[in-house]
C-alpha cells in the first residue's frame, strides 16, 4: 500500500520504520527541501532509508492512506495543506486526547490509531523506544475493519476494532494521569510508581477521568486503572510526550487535548473535574516555571 505519513517526530519515525519493514510504500511528508532517501532512526528499533518529501513535491499523488503524525495542536492545519496538495480518502489520527479524530472525520474516511508505546523525538526522523505494548486501530462508533485490513504491520501487535471509541477514551483516562503528574516532577513515567504522591494524584485524575467516561455512557474495553498501571510500566523509562513539549520553549502542550478536555466536556453536563482542572492549571505554571528555568531540563533536552 501506498502510505504517506504526515511528520517525522517520534510517533512519525516509529510509524515509518515499521510499515516500511511490513512491505509498504513509505513516503514522509515534512517541512524539507525537495523529495529525498533519508535514514529514519528509532534507536532500539533499528534505522531504514525511506523517502522523505515536502508537500509541494508530490503534489497531485494518491495515496491509499495518509497518517497524520504530527502534534493535535498541529492537526487543523496539517490538514488544510495535506488537501490542497494530496489525495487521499482514508486517513488515520494518532493524536492524543479529544477532538482529533473529529477534525479528520470532515474531509476523510478516518480512524484512530491508538498507540501503545514510549517514545522520544531526538531531532527531526530519530527518536528513542522506550517500550510498549500494542496499537489498535478502527474508527468512531462504525466497523471499518474492512477498510484498514491492508494497513498490515509486521512484527507489532495490532488490533483492528469495530469501534474505537472504548480504547480512545481508555488512552485519554491513562494520559490524563499519567502526562501531568509525571510534568510536574519532570520524572520519567516510572517514577509514578515509585512516589507515594505521585501515585495518589495519578489514581484521583483517574478515577475523575473514568468517571466522566460513565457520564457519557462510554463502555471501556477494559479497567483503565489496570491500564494506567501496565502502560507506566511498559513506558517506565519514557519522558511522556508533555515533557516533551514543556523543554522546547516553543512547543505547546497537548493537555489541552486531555486534561483540559476532559473538564470542559464535564461541566457542560454539571460535573465539575477538579482534579483534570487542578493537573491542566499546574502543568502551565510548570510551563512558565520553565521559561525562567531552562537548566531544569538539561538532562531531558540532551538525554
Amino acid at each position: 500500500m501506498k502510505i504517506g505519513i504526515i511528520g517525522c517526530g517520534a510517533i512519525g519515525s516509529f510509524l515509518s520504520i515499521i510499515l516500511n519493514r511490513s512491505g509498504h510504500e513509505i513516503t514522509i511528508i515534512e517541512k524539507t527541501k525537495g523529495c529525498k532517501k533519508q535514514k529514519v532512526i528509532v534507536e532500539n528499533i533499528g534505522e531504514e532509508e525511506i523517502k522523505v518529501c515536502n508537500y509541494k513535491e508530490i503534489k497531485g499523488q494518491k495515496f491509499d492512506y495518509l497518517i497524520f503524525a504530527v502534534k493535535a495542536y498541529d492537526l487543523e492545519k496539517s490538514i488544510k495543506i495535506a488537501r490542497k496538495y494530496i489525495n487521499s480518502d482514508y486517513a488515520l489520527s494518532t493524536q492524543n486526547g479529544l477532538y482529533s479524530l473529529e477534525k479528520l472525520e470532515k474531509y476523510y474516511k478516518s480512524g484512530s490509531m491508538i498507540i501503545y508505546y514510549g517514545l522520544n523525538k531526538i531531532k527531526k526522523c530519530h527518536s528513542i523506544f522506550n517500550g510498549g505494548s500494542k496499537l489498535i486501530i478502527g474508527c468512531k462508533n462504525r466497523d471499518c475493519r474492512e477498510e484498514f485490513k491492508n494497513l498490515a504491520i509486521k512484527d507489532v501487535k495490532t488490533e483492528l476494532v469495530d469501534n474505537i471509541e472504548p480504547y480512545r477514551w481508555e488512552k485519554v483516562i491513562v494520559n490524563s494521569a499519567i502526562n501531568p503528574v509525571a510534568s510536574l516532577y519532570l520524572k520519567k513515567n516510572g517514577f509514578i510508581l515509585e512516589n507515594k504522591n505521585a501515585y495518589n494524584l495519578s489514581l484521583h485524575i483517574a478515577n475523575e477521568s473514568k468517571k466522566i467516561a460513565s457520564l457519557f455512557k462510554i463502555s471501556l474495553a477494559n479497567d483503565p486503572i489496570i491500564e494506567l498501571k501496565n502502560t507506566i510500566k511498559f513506558t517506565y523509562n519514557n519522558y511522556n510526550s508533555t515533557i516533551q513539549d514543556l523543554c522546547s520553549n516553543k512547543r505547546k502542550t497537548e493537555l489541552d487535548y486531555i486534561n483540559l478536555a476532559l473538564y470542559k466536556i464535564a461541566r457542560k453536563i454539571g460535573y465539575q473535574a477538579k482534579y483534570n482542572y487542578f493537573a491542566y492549571k499546574s502543568v502551565m505554571v510548570m510551563k512558565d516555571l520553565l521559561k525562567e528555568n531552562n537548566r531544569l531540563c538539561d538532562s531531558i533536552l540532551n538525554g
